[in-house]
């Protein structure tokens, strides 16, 4: 649970990252849309052919602002597949926009959700070397409490040498990684 919610922060900040690219493709996908639109109108309006079915597939997808965000996102997700979304763009629009539309689906796919799946796994990893740090003082105060046979709170190195081959203090070298036979310069090196 305590990772979970060390994981809040990097989740909020991935979710307002994606959130920008989306808004960000968004704008321009709609912005070109817009442009086409207003381009079939004045080419009506003198006389010339328009593509009639352009203007109602790319309205279902990109017509505004919102309705393109939602798509974009619903393409990353796997709510949308992307061909249904990008071939009005290359019918109407350019088939340079199958270009932009796989650049948006790799950098948002692969790049950022490897970014987002990094943080969680750094995270995870840190609060376990956390937890793992907080046992190893706990029982470390435990141990040294018990090494203390006469309660005056400190350890001589008589009383660790008596000690020395009790499971539990073997256990805590070995954690530390360090052998039995280095545990006097260990002691003096504590001591100072």
């Amino acid at each position: 649970v305590v990772s979970i919610m060390a994981s809040v922060k990097p989740l909020v900040s991935t979710i307002v990252l994606l959130l920008l690219v989306v808004y960000i493709v968004g704008c321009y996908f709609t912005q070109l849309t817009l442009n086409y639109r207003l381009d079939c109108v004045r080419a009506i309006d003198t006389g010339e052919e328009c593509l009639q079915d352009g203007p109602e597939l790319l309205n279902e997808y990109y017509g505004s602002l919102g309705t393109t965000c939602l798509h974009l996102f619903q393409t990353v997700t796997g709510g949308l597949e992307w061909r249904h979304i990008v071939n009005p763009l290359i019918d109407h629009i350019s088939p340079w926009m199958a270009i932009v539309f796989c650049f948006y689906v790799v950098f948002t796919s692969l790049a950022l959700m490897n970014i987002v799946t990094g943080v969680f796994v750094e995270t995870a990893l840190q609060r376990g070397r956390e937890d793992k740090d907080v046992y190893m003082i706990n029982h470390l105060r435990e141990l040294f409490g018990k090494l203390d046979e006469n309660h005056n709170g400190q350890i001589s190195w008589q009383e660790l040498e008596e000690n020395l081959q009790e499971p539990r203090l073997l256990t805590f070298f070995k954690e530390i990684d360090i052998d039995i036979s280095e545990a006097k310069g260990l002691f003096h090196l504590l001591d100072r």
